[in-house]
């Protein structure tokens, strides 16, 4: 994929980080050298393992939170330290990120094509996706404008719910999105991270923030807006006829 990128035009990574001392150096390190990426933020989330040490050691910035948040807290700390204003957020604990991934992702948007291109993992993630309905739904590398965050209200940004969050206001907004599939780029499983129960658990909690985040933006949310935009019309159709 050919995308002429303005010269001059660069991006902030931002890279949410909770205990991932393993897979930290293998994020961190493409980032640095990617000639797109101005700058790369590590947000510490309270990590109790060397994932700070890691990154700060590579070159990253370090932004360390006082108590564990999450990862939207976490990604809202870094959109507040990155002084450009495109973003390019990438999960802590991918492996096999190299260049030509970071490109396909962020140029799109550097380039002025998209607000907002979000890469999906593989087949088997990318058909997931397709599945549950919303599009692009989970994919925790994605490059945006800042302007687009700071549309999403502060009440879903909140843990996982923030990537369908972020899906939901871009089309409501008329922001331009895109999606492309990142193959060879795999996610070290909560399972296998924390242990089979502490993993299992942070999965569960996973999926149920997926889930009240869905109800509240394509159920209870449109509903309103839906009933909000009648209103206006029999206000307008009443005033027209005076």
């Amino acid at each position: 994929m050919e995308i002429c990128v303005p010269h001059g035009v660069k991006v902030s990574a931002i890279v949410p980080a909770h205990d991932e001392g393993p897979t930290i150096a293998g994020v961190v390190a493409p980032l640095l050298s990617h000639p797109l990426v101005d700058e790369v933020i590590v947000v510490d989330d309270a990590s109790s393992d060397d994932t700070a040490a890691r990154a700060a050691a590579l070159g990253a910035i370090v932004v360390a939170m006082p108590e564990n948040g999450g990862k939207a807290a976490a990604m809202s700390r870094g959109v507040a330290h990155a002084r450009s204003r495109i973003v390019f957020f990438c999960d802590a604990d991918v492996v096999g990120l190299d260049e030509g991934m970071i490109t396909r992702i962020v140029a799109p948007v550097t380039s002025g094509a998209y607000d907002m291109f979000v890469g999906i993992r593989g087949r088997k993630t990318y058909w997931t996706n397709r599945l549950l309905h919303f599009t692009p739904v989970l994919g925790g590398e994605r490059a945006l404008v800042k302007s687009l965050w700071g549309h999403v209200p502060r009440s879903y940004k909140k843990n996982f719910q923030i990537e369908i969050a972020l899906n939901f206001f871009a089309k409501h907004f008329g922001h331009r999105m895109g999606i492309t599939v990142v193959r060879g780029l795999s996610q070290v499983i909560k399972e296998k991270k924390r242990g089979l129960w502490p993993g299992l658990r942070q999965r569960l909690s996973m999926i149920a923030d997926i889930l009240l985040v869905s109800w509240r933006i394509y159920v209870v949310l449109r509903l309103r807006l839906f009933a909000r935009r009648n209103r206006r019309a029999l206000i307008s159709h009443l005033v027209s006829r005076g």
